[in-house]
Parts: C-alpha cells; structure tokens; sequence
C-alpha cells in the first residue's frame, strides 16, 4: 500500500542557552530571566500541539541549543520535553551551532551526557543524525516514509557546501531529507551569516519529496529555479537577539508522494508572543519635542510595535541643540523593554565644509572660526569620499570640544 497523505511538524533553531542579556538590547537581568523561561515555553507549547495532534513524526533540522555542549539543565530539559512526545518519531540533524561532536550533549557516550547522574536518556522514539555524511532512515510505524540527514561536526568549515556528498533520494515512498544549510539567494536571509552553503538547482537534482531545512530564523519556502516547491525554513520559534525581527515561528508541513507539493501545504505557527522591532528614525529638522514624539509615535504605529514587544530604536541625523528628547524614558512603560542607540546622532553644528573656504581669517577671528577655516581647506583638498567623511567627523568632535568642553562619541 502507498504512503497516504501525512502531516509532519517542523521545528528548528531555537538556541536555548543563549546569552540574552547581552548584544544591543541589553536586556536587564530580570526581563533576560523572564525571556529564558518564554524560551523554554516556546518548546513546551510545540510538545502539547505534537501530543494532541499527532503529526507523523517530529523533523529538527538544527540549532535546538545555541552550543554543543549546553548547561545540564537546559539538555535535561530538552530530553525531559522531548520524550514526552512519544510514540511520535523525533528526526534531530545537529546545526552548526550545536554541533555533533565527542562532547556534545546529543553523544550519548560524551562526558557531559553520561555525567547527568540520574538525569532522563534521549527516548528510543528520537532519531539523532550523528555522521558527517548523510544517512537514510525510515521512519518507524510509517512505511514508506523515509528520513535522510547530516550533522553537522565543529571541525567542518562554514563554507562546505552541505550538498555536496549527497545522493539522490531513494527511488520511491515519502522521502524526507534533513539539514542544516543556507539557501544562497533565500530572500529572508536578513542578518544571518551564511554558513554550509546550498543551490536550489543543488537541492532540485536530489529530488527528494520535500526538504526541512534549518539555520535562518525567518520562516519560509524554499523554491527551485522552476518554481518547484522543495521544502521550507520553519524559521526561530524564538527571538533572541536584534537579528530575530520576523522570527517566533514553526511549521506544519501537509505531504503526498503522489502530489505536487504546494505553498497552501505549509502552515506556520506563532510561538512567541512578543516580537522584536529594529527601528531606524532621523531626527533632522525636528526641532521641537512635539515633533520628534509625533515622529516617533509614527514611527511605533508602522512597525505595529504591541506593549508585550521589544524595540531598540537607533537616531540618526542632527538632533536641533537645546531640544530635550528622551525616547528610552518616554516609551519604558509603554513596551516590554525599549534599548536606545543614540551614537549616530550628529551635534547641531550648522557648518557647510562643501562651501568654498574664504580667505584666511584675520587676527581678530576666533579659536572656533580659525578651526572651521582650516577644515573646510582640507576638505576641498582631500581626495576620496572617506577621507572628506573623516574630516567631517573631525569637525564635529572639534566643535564638541570648543563649545561644550566634551566630546560626545558617535
């Protein structure tokens, strides 16, 4: 009997044991501790929706801890979670960031893992891809249904095309593969840095049913040259850091072996309720603090910012000298946590250093005039765009200096 149409959940890059109180956010101590336990839950909601819904099997590809060799706990946890799904089969294919290796956490051999004590065993329902080299299994309880998958080991380079010693897929049922791997070209990279490299035309030869992919934080399909659909990022369920705007999801993947697969078949699910928000705004011309709120204001309303999210704002251009604006107080209560990056701003100097330099001044002139003279020369004398920014920055820092005594970096 053929392989009916089956229902397969998706869940990836989850990175717990991150650092969250560090990077731009700066979260303090007790929203860090607060976003931890939110993290965990996130793992915790995809064990209750697996137990009630009962998807074929359980596809990891990657990231589910943020080292290979993660704190007790947090591995303690993700057992303890994990094997609460059972009987449904678990397919785990280790990322760059939790790597296989002798000492990692998925090593049931490791020093880590046999030094747990009493501490729970990975189920025999979990299927941890192990070998450098992919490996195909079958998926127990579903015939047909197979899984292919790589871990990732720490001595790889990041640029080893994950593809590479991959063999086309088996020659009939369901046919699974499981990695993790940056689609060049994938249009929702954002900031994630691109490492195991892959083509569409390289996942496209291999003619597998359909790909779980792993590694960019933003959910989406992954289509052929064609516009073949041939598997999807079920994206971070979790956001971690600045980078994560547009993470917070998994997937829901409905499959036939006898049909196309369509974008319709790709469900994804919001797990984490607050988002974050990267906010850029230009405070030139603004020159009073009913303007620059109303701005800002704006602003929030665009981005659709709720009062459970977090945004780091980053102010750029000239803030008009004499004008109060605090946004990091103003919105603290209105917002989960607001971060503020004021070092872009550029002081109210009205200065032109395009403008042609007149003659020299005279000995009546001030320490300031004599400053802006001398500047303006080196900058009609210089001779590339960084060199011309460079003295426009030195002006700035030298007006610091002689108006206010202080130097405000930038």
């Amino acid at each position: 009997m053929g392989v009916e149409r089956v229902r397969i959940a998706q869940f990836s890059d989850l990175h717990l044991g991150a650092s969250l109180s560090g990077g731009k956010l700066a979260l303090p101590q007790a929203k860090a501790d607060k976003r931890r336990s939110e993290q965990r839950q996130c793992l915790v909601r995809l064990a209750a929706h697996v137990r009630e819904t009962r998807p074929a099997l359980l596809l990891i590809p990657g990231d589910l801890f943020d080292s290979g060799e993660p704190e007790i706990d947090d591995l303690n946890f993700v057992i303890n979670t994990l094997n609460t799904m059972a009987p449904v089969p678990v397919f785990i294919a280790p990322g760059n960031h939790d790597s296989y290796a002798p000492s990692s956490g998925y090593n049931p051999h490791s020093a880590l893992y046999q030094g747990r004590g009493s501490g729970p065993k990975w189920g025999s329902h979990i299927r941890i891809f192990s070998a450098e080299q992919f490996e195909t299994a079958p998926v127990p309880g579903h015939a047909g249904i197979t899984v292919t998958g790589v871990a990732f080991h720490r001595h790889r380079p990041d640029s080893h095309r994950v593809l590479a010693d991959l063999a086309r897929a088996p020659q009939s049922g369901l046919r699974i593969l499981l990695f993790h791997g940056a689609l060049e070209n994938y249009p929702r990279a954002g900031a994630d840095k691109a490492v195991l490299p892959f083509t569409a035309a390289e996942l496209e030869r291999a003619d597998y049913t359909y790909a779980a992919v792993g590694h960019y934080h933003r959910g989406g399909p992954v289509v052929g040259e064609h516009g073949r659909l041939l598997g999807a990022y079920a994206g971070a369920p979790f956001a971690c850091s600045l980078n994560d705007t547009g993470a917070g999801t998994w997937l829901d993947v409905e499959i036939s072996p006898q049909e196309p697969l369509k974008e319709a078949a790709l469900h994804w699910h919001r797990c984490d309720d607050r988002a974050i928000h990267a906010l850029e705004m230009d405070v030139t011309g603004l020159t009073d603090s009913t303007e620059l709120g109303r701005r800002l204001d704006d602003l929030l309303a665009a981005a659709r910012a709720g009062a459970r999210d977090l945004v780091h704002l980053t102010l750029r251009g000239r803030l008009a000298r004499g004008v109060p604006f605090a946004p990091a107080e103003a919105l603290g209560d209105r917002f989960f946590h607001v971060a503020v990056d004021a070092s872009a701003l550029e002081p109210d100097h009205d200065v032109d250093l395009a403008a042609e330099p007149a003659g020299e001044p005279g000995l009546a002139a001030t320490g300031q005039e004599l400053f802006i003279w001398r500047m303006r020369q080196l900058y009609h004398q210089a001779t590339s765009d960084e060199e011309r920014h460079r003295i426009q920055e030195a002006l700035c820092y030298g007006l610091d200096a002689l108006t206010s005594g202080e130097i405000h970096l930038r």
